[in-house]
């Protein structure tokens, strides 16, 4: 009883305060992955030009954000693009519900105008404009936590040390939050490069064969990887159902699925696992019930922070002795990784000793 009370109270306080919490999620997000991404980039700067350890994150953090601008104005050019053909792709997709409609034996004719003609253009365009204002808000929101966040984390360890009191107890909770923070670092580093991985070759495929807008699909598929089964579906099926839609060609649009669906599937189903053998890995039950739950409360947004977020609760949940339970029903197998479980447990018992 008092379990699900719990739950329900949490999801209430996520609705209630959904302008607050959800971009305070994202932006406490964001940092994880560019603190994993700046580790990584750090560690491979030789230690003669670091310059302490200061400067060399920042240096990756101004590498990282350079990259992501650079993407950005590379995306917008992608959207127009796409924008300028968007007749084209309006006659293909006519053709397409006419093949569909013959398959079927419908004697009615159905065009992409006509089923543009039953939608209410005023209220379709001003919630568009609405939404599109709500986003860029939240853009600059997250932006203004993120600043705060990275200016917290620079007194994280002042406050350590004045909570735990005593040099044995500050000891104790250092290796319980390095635990924790260096387990975070390795799924955050490993998701964002089997990602790119993934991207990569999309976008090379998709250069090669010609399809319009190839950076944009390829920035998509790097952000679906994030959700496991789900994206990897979607991350096949929008590339190839693109290539079909602007080439009409069954041949192109096979070749795109094959390659496409190649690097998808090894990506997530043979790579991620082997280099999570040490980490930890979600149920797929789990997973599907988390991107529905976080869709269902915070809308797109939710849905694909909502594996991530799981992943970071799950692994503080791991290093705990007393929340171990849960990592466990979470997890793919019942299996974690033992970084660390004796000292912390250790650890723990003498906290709760002092």
């Amino acid at each position: 009883m008092r379990t699900a009370v719990t739950i329900a109270a949490v999801i209430w306080i996520l609705e209630v305060a959904e302008s607050v919490l959800r971009p305070l999620a994202i932006s406490l997000l964001i940092f994880l992955v560019l603190s994993a991404v700046s580790a990584r980039i750090v560690s491979l700067i030789p230690a003669t030009f670091r310059r302490g350890r200061m400067t060399a994150h920042i240096v990756s953090i101004v590498g990282v954000g350079f990259i992501l601008v650079l993407l950005g104005v590379l995306m917008s050019e992608s959207i127009a693009n796409l924008s300028a053909n968007l007749q084209t792709y309006e006659q293909n997709l006519d053709f397409l519900l006419a093949e569909v409609q013959k398959y079927f034996g419908s004697s009615q004719k159905v065009q992409v105008m006509d089923l543009l003609r039953k939608i209410d253009l005023r209220s379709f365009v001003l919630g568009v404009a609405g939404s599109t204002a709500a986003y860029i808000s939240m853009f600059f929101v997250v932006l203004l936590y993120l600043a705060f966040v990275v200016v917290e984390a620079q007194s994280f360890n002042d406050k350590l040390a004045a909570l735990a009191g005593s040099p044995e107890r500050e000891a104790r909770l250092r290796r319980f939050s390095t635990a924790v923070k260096r387990g975070i670092d390795d799924i955050i580093g490993i998701q964002v490069f089997v990602g790119a991985l993934q991207a990569v070759p999309t976008f090379i495929v998709l250069a090669i064969v010609g399809v319009d807008g190839a950076l944009l699909w390829a920035v998509l598929v790097f952000l679906l990887s994030f959700i496991p089964t789900i994206g990897t579906i979607f991350g096949i099926a929008i590339p190839a159902l693109m290539t079909l839609l602007q080439f009409m060609s069954l041949e192109l649009f096979l070749v795109v699925l094959a390659l496409v669906g190649i690097v998808q599937l090894y990506g997530t189903n043979i790579l991620l696992p082997q280099l999570m053998s040490r980490s930890l890995s979600l149920s797929s039950l789990v997973v599907l019930i988390a991107v529905f739950a976080g869709g269902a409360i915070w809308g797109i947004v939710g849905a694909l922070i909502a594996v991530p977020v799981l992943t970071v609760a799950m692994i503080v949940c791991s290093q705990s002795p007393s929340l171990r339970s849960i990592a466990v029903l979470l997890s793919a197998n019942g299996t974690l990784p033992g970084i660390g479980q004796d000292d912390i447990a250790e650890d723990e018992t003498g906290v709760a000793a002092t």
